[in-house]
C-alpha cells in the first residue's frame, strides 16, 4: 500500500511560501533617451585581465600573522615578537622608554623643538638595535653572566651617544653602573668604568657636584690598581686624577664669587691631583689658577710662589704663551704690592717673549700694561711709546674694543707728555715761546722740546764782485780810454782857463 504524501502548500509560487518578497520600485516615468550599448572588452583588456588573474593565483595566501604585520605599526609588531619569544623584561624597558619620550614631548608642548622630532617609536633601526641588545642582555642575565649584560648595555649606550640621543645614552650608562656591581672576578674594574661613564654624563648635564662624587668613587677604585690601563694606554689612576682636577676646577669657578674660601679649597685639591697625575701641563695650569685665587684673596706672597712655579714649568716646556701669561700675572702681583720696578721687569720680559713668538694679541696686551705703569709713574715718553705699539697692533688685528681703549690711552699719554713743555712755554712768555704756542694751537704738533733758534745779528752785506768783461770789450775799452782821457784834459784846461780869467777880472775890478 502506497504511503500518503503531505498536502502541497499552494499559498505562494516557486516555493516562496510566507517569506517576504522585495520588489523593485517602479519607475516614476517613461525612460528618457536611448539605451547605452553594452561595452565589450577588447583584446588588450582581456589579455591584461588574464595576466592579473594568473599573477594573483601564483601569490601564496597570507596567514593571520602575516596580515597583522601589514595592518599594525612596526613598533607593535616588534613588541609582539619580544613577548612571543619570552623577553618580558626587555619589552617592559623598551615600552617604558617610548612612553617616557612621549610624556616629555607632551610636557614641553607643541611650540617646542621636540614636537617636530622623529620619535623613537618611528625609528626602525634604533628599535631593532634596542630589541637585539636588550634581549641579549636579558638572556645573559638569566644565565648569570653579568659581564655580558654590562657589555650589551654599554654597546647600546655608545651607539646612542654617537647618534646624539643623550637621554638614551645616559639611561644605559646608568644601568651599566647598576649591573657592574654584580660583575665578579675583576676586582671592581667594570664598576670603575661605570662610575667614570656616569660621572662624564652628569658633568655634561651640568651637575658638577654629583659628577664629582662619581669621579671620587672612580678614583678610590683605581688608586690601588695602577696596573689597569685604558685603550689609549692611559692608566685608570691617571685618568681619575685628570677628571677630578677638571671637575674641582669647574666647581671652584662656579662658587668663586659666593664663597671664595671654599673655591680656594677646591683649587688646592685640584693642584694636588694634577701633581699626582704627573702631567706637567695640568700642574702648571693648576698652579696658575691657585696663584690667581690667592692674589684675589689678598695673599700676594703665596700667589707669587704658585705663579713662579707656573713660570718655571712653562720655561721648562718652552711654552711661550704660558711664559707670557705667567709674566703678566707676576707683574700684576708685584704691582699690587707696590713693587713697581719688579713689575716693569716682568712686563718687559712679557713683551720680549711675545715679540719672539709672534703672538700679536699678547704683545698688544703687554704693551698696554707697560704703558699704564709708565703713565702712572710720570714717564710719559715711555708710556707714549708702548701705547703707540699697542694701538697699532690692535688696528692690525681689527679688535674694535682694543682700538678704542688704546686710542684713548695713547691720547692721554701724549697729552701728559706735552703738559710740561706747554707749561714751560706759557711761563716763559717770550716772543719765540708765544709763537710756538700759536703754532701748536694751529697744527697740534709737539715741538716744545726743540731748542729756540738764536737771534739773528745784522751784518753788512758784502759788495758783490763785478764779473770781468769779455776780452773783446776789454780791447775796445783800452782803445777808448786815451780818447776819454784827452777829452777830460781838454775839459780840465778849459775850466782852468775860465777860472784864471775870472780871477783876473776880479783883480782888475778891485
Amino acid at each position: 500500500m502506497a504511503a500518503t504524501l503531505p498536502p502541497i502548500n499552494n499559498r505562494g509560487q516557486n516555493g516562496v511560501g510566507n517569506r517576504n518578497v522585495f520588489m523593485p520600485t517602479p519607475p516614476r516615468g517613461p525612460p528618457s533617451g536611448r539605451l547605452q550599448p553594452i561595452k565589450v572588452p577588447g583584446k588588450a583588456e582581456r589579455d591584461l585581465f588574464f595576466k592579473q588573474e594568473k599573477l594573483r593565483q601564483q601569490q601564496p595566501e597570507l596567514s593571520k600573522k602575516q596580515t597583522t604585520r601589514y595592518r599594525n605599526s612596526y613598533k607593535h609588531n616588534l613588541c609582539l615578537d619580544m613577548l612571543q619569544d619570552g623577553y618580558h623584561k626587555s619589552f617592559s624597558e623598551l615600552f617604558a622608554l617610548i612612553k617616557q619620550q612621549e610624556e616629555e614631548r607632551q610636557r614641553q608642548g607643541e611650540e617646542s623643538l621636540m614636537w617636530t622630532m622623529v620619535m623613537l617609536k618611528d625609528q626602525h633601526e634604533k628599535l631593532d638595535m634596542l630589541k637585539q641588545h636588550l634581549c641579549k642582555a636579558e638572556e645573559a642575565e638569566r644565565k648569570g653572566d653579568f659581564g655580558e649584560v654590562y657589555r650589551s648595555r654599554y654597546e647600546l649606550a655608545r651607539y646612542f651617544q654617537s647618534g646624539g640621543d643623550k637621554w638614551l645614552a645616559d639611561h644605559f650608562f646608568t644601568t651599566c653602573l647598576q649591573t657592574s656591581a654584580q660583575v665578579k672576578g675583576d676586582n671592581g674594574k667594570t664598576q670603575a668604568q661605570g662610575y667614570l661613564n656616569v660621572g662624564l654624563a652628569l658633568e655634561e648635564q651640568g651637575d658638577v657636584l654629583s659628577a664629582a662624587e662619581h669621579f671620587e668613587a672612580y678614583y678610590k677604585l683605581s688608586v690601588d690598581h695602577r696596573e689597569w690601563i685604558q685603550a689609549d694606554n692611559l692608566t685608570f689612576h691617571t685618568d681619575a686624577c685628570i677628571n677630578l682636577w677638571r671637575i674641582y676646577s669647574s666647581i671652584a669657578a662656579s662658587i668663586e664669587e659666593e664663597d671664595p674660601q671654599e673655591s680656594l679649597d677646591y683649587l688646592i685639591k685640584a693642584l694636588k691631583l694634577a701633581t699626582e697625575s704627573q702631567d706637567k701641563e695640568l700642574q702648571g695650569i693648576a698652579s696658575y689658577r691657585l696663584g690667581h685665587a690667592y692674589e684675589q684673596n689678598g695673599d700676594g706672597e703665596t700667589a707669587l710662589l704658585h705663579l713662579n712655579e707656573y713660570l718655571k714649568i712653562c720655561t721648562a716646556e718652552s711654552d711661550s704663551e704660558g711664559i707670557g701669561k705667567a709674566c703678566d700675572a707676576i707683574a700684576k702681583a708685584y704691582a699690587k704690592q707696590g713693587k713697581v720696578e719688579e713689575s716693569i721687569t716682568y712686563l718687559k720680559k712679557f713683551v720680549e717673549v711675545a715679540e719672539k713668538s709672534g703672538e700679536e694679541v699678547a704683545l698688544s696686551k703687554a704693551c698696554h700694561n707697560l704703558g699704564n705703569i709708565f703713565n702712572s709713574l710720570g714717564r710719559y715718553s715711555e708710556a707714549t711709546e708702548y701705547f703707540s705699539k699697542s694701538y697699532n697692533l690692535s688696528r692690525s688685528l681689527g679688535d674694535k674694543e682694543a682700538i678704542s681703549t688704546n686710542r684713548v690711552q695713547f691720547g692721554i699719554a701724549m697729552a701728559h707728555k706735552m703738559m710740561k713743555g706747554l707749561d714751560s712755554h706759557t711761563v716763559m712768555g717770550t716772543r719765540p715761546a708765544l709763537e710756538r704756542l700759536i703754532e701748536w694751537k694751529n697744527a697740534r704738533v709737539d715741538e716744545f722740546e726743540k731748542p729756540f733758534p738764536e737771534p739773528k745779528k745784522e751784518e753788512p752785506k758784502p759788495r758783490e764782485p763785478t764779473p770781468p768783461p769779455p776780452q773783446s770789450q776789454v780791447t775796445e775799452e783800452t782803445e777808448q780810454e786815451p780818447q776819454e782821457e784827452e777829452k777830460v784834459d781838454d775839459t780840465k784846461t778849459k775850466s782852468e782857463v775860465t777860472d784864471d780869467t775870472s780871477s783876473v777880472t776880479e783883480t782888475t775890478a778891485s
